[in-house]
């Protein structure tokens, strides 16, 4: 049995084009004018469009050319093949709200609920028959990216390296301890390291395929300055961690971007930032492989999220 490809491998496609013309033009002079051939040319397609379809396809008569009842069937297929056949090569201006796809984007942990939210809302009101499906990150994107796991990857490396990668830069961010709303030293004036290391923390848990390097980096730092954490509970969820920091007054250190969230700031509140040490400063990118450069959707999804948090940052920074 033919597999489709090998069936149509024998027809030369441009014959369908010559039927469409010649069934609204139902001249074969005209039709060639259109398609830019000769008349011998022209009704040489016809022959073998006659010969393909097994019919006359056309009948002559006295005011052109007459097309059978199987041409007639023929038509409407045709159309839609063909339409379908220019939207593949054809670069048509990107519609929002005609779009379909799910695009798939890996986004750490702590950003996820800050930032991807807000995402999906713009979606929703721009394209709603758009879809996201969001994935953790790893420790090295590129292979998701590269084979089609995920679209995007907001990640704390650059792909500069390669020119199968795009990296855009979207924000930097810095640790801040955090109280919950209730937590005593809320009420105080310039709180300092020192006062907050006298309490316990919680802590975000990251897999071993995720981003460790921040909590890293801010454990050395602290043993720099003479301090340890007492890391009491450990968690992958942001939530539990705040329903334990409720009534316990420990702490977390977390990004000053989780003061973004609308619902989070009302229930944290920043004492202790920690934004003059470089070393602790971090970059997040959006990554891309060149496999989606070219798409128009994907060109406008990375709009929307690159727009949406920078727009975020901008807002909290004021």
């Amino acid at each position: 049995m033919k597999t489709v490809e090998q069936e149509l491998s024998r027809v030369d496609l441009n014959l369908l084009v010559s039927l469409s013309v010649l069934l609204k033009e139902r001249n074969v002079t005209r039709a060639a004018e259109v398609l830019y051939l000769s008349q011998p040319a022209m009704s040489r397609t016809l022959r073998r469009l006659r010969d393909l379809f097994g019919d006359p396809l056309f009948l002559r008569e006295s005011n052109g050319l007459q097309p059978t009842e199987k041409a007639l069937q023929l038509q409407a297929q045709i159309d839609q093949i063909l339409f379908s056949t220019s939207k593949l090569i054809t670069n048509f201006d990107f519609e929002p709200q005609d779009c379909e796809h799910t695009f798939k984007i890996s986004t750490p942990p702590l950003l996820s609920r800050i930032f991807t939210a807000p995402i999906i809302r713009e979606l929703s009101r721009l394209a709603p028959n758009c879809g996201v499906i969001e994935y953790p990150p790893t420790l090295n994107p590129k292979t998701q990216l590269k084979d089609g796991l995920v679209d995007f990857s907001i990640h704390i490396d650059q792909f500069c390296e390669s020119k199968d990668y795009e990296s855009t830069l979207l924000t930097t961010t810095y640790p801040v301890i955090y109280g919950h709303r209730l937590h005593p030293l809320v009420k105080s004036n310039n709180v300092t390291l020192e006062q907050c290391m006298m309490y316990q923390f919680v802590d975000l848990n990251l897999d071993v395929n995720s981003i460790p390097q921040h909590h890293i980096l801010i454990d050395e730092y602290l043993k720099y300055s003479g301090h340890k954490r007492n890391i009491t509970f450990k968690s992958n969820q942001l939530s539990t961690l705040i329903d334990a920091m409720n009534g316990t007054n420990k702490l977390l250190i977390a990004s000053h971007i989780l003061a973004i969230s609308r619902h989070r700031s009302k229930e944290l509140v920043p004492l202790f930032k920690i934004d003059s040490v470089e070393s602790l400063k971090i970059n997040f990118y959006l990554n891309e492989h060149r496999r989606t450069k070219t798409s128009n959707a994907h060109k406008w999804f990375k709009d929307i999220v690159i727009r949406t948090i920078k727009s975020a940052v901008s807002d909290n920074a004021k």
